[in-house]
């Protein structure tokens, strides 16, 4: 994580996941490449559909951590929590109301749900960024992918709304490339489909997967250029300057 290029100035990063350990181990990381920096970890489920779960939680974050809105020049926030969905599957085979329901509440619901939360807790804060974590499959299909592929292009088509909406917020669905993550194992071994399968495996045979760290560092350059608030960037696209 480049956090250096976020760090220039006093930051505070709030950190929100439903896995306590991989917070803290984040937060240690984080700690020890930028020690002034203040970082807040709270474990948090965007799966969970109750209100009070969203409506108060950048309030309640704010208040016991002593964060003055008054000294907050920019707010960045950062969709990037997603599930695959069920994979081993064709559209046909959907059958399952609850899967379905709840990969939606994850993916869809959650996000925008928890967008809001954030624009009304730092609405006073004049400078705002969303970025929202994009894929390939939020413009293209792939064969046993309906579930990922219909919920990153709902939440694509969300934002570039927002954007529309909101031309004071700049807004940016990045698709970040095949990264070489735990995610990308599970595309290798749960695909149904054997030619979406195929292609995860050679792409992690020719060496084709990147590192987490190169494609933020394309992001942190797409934030510094030229483009139109909602636009669909990936990481292979050139960058006008």
């Amino acid at each position: 994580m480049p956090v250096q290029q976020w760090t220039e100035h006093s930051s505070v990063f709030i950190l929100l996941s439903r896995d306590g350990k991989a917070l803290e181990n984040v937060k240690t990381s984080l700690q020890s490449e930028c020690p002034d920096q203040l970082c807040i970890t709270k474990v948090f489920d965007q799966g969970i559909m109750q209100r009070e779960n969203f409506e108060c939680l950048f309030d309640g974050i704010v208040q016991s951590s002593n964060i003055s809105l008054a000294d907050l020049e920019q707010v960045v926030m950062v969709h990037c929590a997603g599930t695959l969905g069920d994979i081993t599957k064709y559209c046909k085979e959907m059958t399952d109301p609850k899967k379905v329901r709840e990969n939606f509440d994850i993916n869809v619901v959650g996000t925008i749900l928890l967008n809001s939360a954030f624009l009304k807790a730092f609405k006073d804060v004049g400078s705002k960024v969303i970025i929202n974590i994009s894929s390939l499959a939020g413009i293209q299909p792939f064969k046993s992918w309906s579930l990922y592929c219909s919920g990153k292009a709902a939440r694509e088509m969300f934002f570039r709304t927002l954007a529309l909406e909101e031309p004071d917020i700049l807004v940016l669905n990045y698709a970040p490339g095949p990264c070489a993550t735990d995610m990308q194992k599970d595309c290798r071994e749960q695909s149904a489909d054997p030619e979406t399968k195929q292609m995860f495996i050679d792409a992690l045979n020719s060496g084709g997967l990147l590192s987490p760290q190169t494609s933020i560092d394309k992001l942190c350059e797409v934030l510094t250029s030229k483009f139109e608030s909602g636009a669909h960037i990936d990481f292979y696209d050139e960058i006008k300057q």
